[in-house]
């Protein structure tokens, strides 16, 4: 992954570099919104792993099953150092739900990161909350809103998770186009990506084109280059 920050303009190869992760302050770090959550999740503990700390994958939601490395809870032991499994209920769909019976901020006794995907978007690039989302568990000390760019540029219903609701939110109709703009209200609002967020948070639009982007003062976003 390659990323490009629009505040600073520095560059970054590493994930925990571009996030300013802070392994003394975040510990259980939560993402939301659409668009590459699952795959950030996988590339950053790998990152973790390769420093040597312990890291936990779960889900408040519902998230795919991975096919190595799974374990239900409460069936998990203390992890060693470099090691990284996903925990949480098998829904027997090709889907896991989060740990039953155990509370998400209790995995922090079993390793050092608890990496949670707080939210879901059925594979689409564009979202904002229902009511009910996203389920940002107690303890979360730092938060990932990610919205894939690819995004822009077509129609919002092309893109989005609930169409209507995403229209409704940028005040458009379903088959208006997205813009960068669209992304940045989803991306800043208190409605959006940043509902219930109640800790420190880092805005990733994912899949950049690497194109020249006027997002304005104000916005720290951090561009992943497509690849």
């Amino acid at each position: 992954m390659k990323f490009y920050h629009s505040g600073s303009g520095r560059k970054f190869t590493r994930i925990c570099e571009a996030i300013e992760w802070n392994p003394e302050e975040h510990h259980m770090i939560s993402f939301v919104g659409a668009g590459g959550k699952t795959t950030f999740i996988y590339a950053m503990a790998e990152e973790l792993k390769e420093m040597g700390y312990r890291v936990i994958i779960t889900t408040t939601t519902h998230m795919a099953k991975p096919e190595h490395d799974f374990r239900e809870c409460p069936l998990i032991s203390a992890l060693n150092p470099g090691e990284s499994i996903t925990v949480g209920t098998d829904c027997k769909n090709g889907k896991i739900a989060g740990p039953h019976g155990t509370d998400v901020k209790d995995l922090l006794s079993k390793a050092d990161v608890v990496l949670v995907e707080a939210d879901g978007s059925r594979r689409k690039p564009l979202k904002v909350p229902a009511a009910h989302e996203p389920v940002i568990p107690k303890g979360t000390d730092l938060l990932i809103g990610v919205l894939g760019y690819n995004s822009v540029g077509n129609t919002i219903e092309e893109v989005s998770h609930r169409a209507k609701d995403v229209a409704a939110f940028l005040q458009k109709e379903t088959k208006d186009i997205v813009t960068v703009q669209d992304m940045q209200k989803i991306s800043f609002d208190r409605r959006g990506l940043l509902k219930d967020v109640a800790c420190p948070y880092r805005i990733v639009w994912n899949r950049w084109r690497k194109e020249e982007i006027d997002v304005g003062t104000g916005f720290s976003i951090l561009f992943c280059e497509e690849e």
